[in-house]
């Protein structure tokens, strides 16, 4: 395994910093202090669309995650030709984050000329792209655990949410401020919570359910509530959801990913 890639780094102002722009084309303004999603919503809960959040940094896109839905939703707001760059960060290859992966790199490369850059830690999102005809000659592939762009960092960590396959969720760095998006996970991982109690990782985006099952592969709201303290709830976006429990979310304190929906175009 390829543990670590950087490229094109540039100066820019950090994402996580409170601060709104336009990009250069006249889209929608970014606010880069919190991540917008293009769905929140689970694999059977496809009211809310595919859990998939974004953000623009040197007018590139970076995108994490990319299930069935996501590449209608990209394509239906012109954000396939606004932005310079495509980044697709995968935390595990489930349809519901990965199914139009294929689609994106096609439309893409054959369409408008270009190639996108996913990346993962391991080689079988190559593999399952191979087994749906993609050329692996029409987009890059960075498999590694750190990877560096426009000065941004993601590391993987891996988590736990299916025992057939490896799953991993991001801390994304920039400009010394971290963050947390934890794909799909039953757990929050010690060195996260740690991190996010020391006031080291800002924010956590999470995979949340209001099931309790003996088959974990959600995060229990009632654990979270647990878990995280009252005073730093608002830091945590419950995201992934299975059905409508969003006053339950925010009832005890806690953000909301279905907030930061993108608006249409």
């Amino acid at each position: 395994m390829i543990l670590s890639r950087q490229i094109g780094r540039h100066s820019a102002a950090p994402i996580l910093e409170k601060t709104e722009r336009a990009d250069k084309n006249g889209g929608d303004r970014e606010v880069n202090s919190i991540l917008k999603f293009l769905g929140c919503g689970a694999a059977f809960y496809p009211v809310l669309g595919n859990t998939s959040a974004y953000f623009i940094k040197n007018n590139n896109l970076y995108l994490l995650d990319c299930g069935e839905l996501v590449f209608h939703q990209l394509y239906e707001r012109g954000m396939l030709t606004r932005y310079d760059r495509i980044y697709s960060i995968i935390t595990h290859l489930h349809a519901d984050h990965v199914g139009s992966l294929g689609s994106l790199i096609s439309y893409t490369y054959f369409v408008l000329g270009k190639k996108i850059r996913v990346i993962h830690p391991e080689e079988s999102v190559r593999q399952l792209l191979d087994l749906t005809g993609i050329d692996r000659n029409a987009y890059y592939f960075e498999q590694c655990t750190r990877y560096e762009s426009d000065g941004i960092v993601f590391e993987a960590v891996p988590v736990r949410h299916a025992e057939d396959m490896n799953c991993y969720g991001y801390i994304i760095e920039d400009g010394g401020r971290r963050i947390y998006y934890s794909g799909d996970s039953y757990e929050i991982p010690e060195r996260v919570i740690n991190g996010f109690l020391e006031r080291r990782i800002e924010k956590i985006y999470q995979d949340t359910t209001n099931k309790v099952s003996s088959h974990r592969s959600h995060f229990p709201l009632s654990e979270l509530k647990e878990l995280i303290p009252e005073e730093l709830r608002a830091q945590v976006f419950c995201m992934h959801f299975g059905c409508d429990f969003s006053a339950e979310i925010e009832q005890l304190g806690f953000n909301n990913a279905e907030k930061y929906l993108a608006q249409q175009r």
